[in-house]
């Protein structure tokens, strides 16, 4: 299993196996109900958007889910053309993960956990897995732990523990479920 983080996913370049430079990631777009990830939203590079017909030097471009290599770049295994089908203009109604970063984040019975400091993907299935929370000071003393001198980022709020996203991301689990998840990273 593949997991990387939104931060790390952006600015990255995308480049097609024959060479062409599509563009660099700006964000991620996916489906706020199946937390599936619907495709990289990409400041398209204007060479290219001539050749694909989507987007222009100032616009975005999506490029959908794939069989792509991701290290320093994002790599299609396909050329530019035979992946045409998966890049399309990108569509601001579609959501965006940038969107969850900040958020607060409360448990079920009230607590305030923290914000949305990172968002993980699952990039094998191209889905959202889990989010990374920034601590709020006043929720180390309910879930157990002790306050250092740096601010402490945990891991392990799963999207299958988001009840619901507003201006708030509120979770299903109660301050005492929610100690055993979280991994201080």
């Amino acid at each position: 299993m593949v997991t990387i983080a939104l931060d790390e996913l952006k600015g990255k370049e995308v480049i097609s196996s024959d060479a062409y430079l599509l563009g660099n990631v700006q964000d991620v777009r996916y489906d706020p109900v199946s937390w599936d990830v619907l495709g990289l939203k990409v400041k398209s590079n204007k060479n290219v958007s001539k050749i694909i017909s989507a987007g222009s030097a100032r616009s975005m471009i999506m490029v959908g889910p794939g069989d792509y290599a991701i290290n320093d770049v994002i790599l299609f295994r396909d050329t530019l053309e035979d992946s045409r089908d998966r890049i399309s203009a990108d569509n601001d109604n579609i959501s965006s993960l940038s969107f969850l970063l900040g958020k607060k984040v409360v448990s079920s019975d009230g607590l305030l956990v923290g914000t949305v400091s990172d968002v993980l993907l699952e990039m094998e299935r191209w889905s959202v897995q889990s989010v990374r929370v920034k601590l709020d000071k006043g929720a180390y003393e309910p879930l157990g732990l002790k306050k250092g001198i740096f601010s402490k980022t945990a891991s392990g709020i799963l999207v299958t523990h988001i009840s619901a996203v507003t201006d708030n991301m509120s979770l299903y689990l109660t301050t005492s479920d929610l100690a055993d998840h979280l991994t201080l990273d």
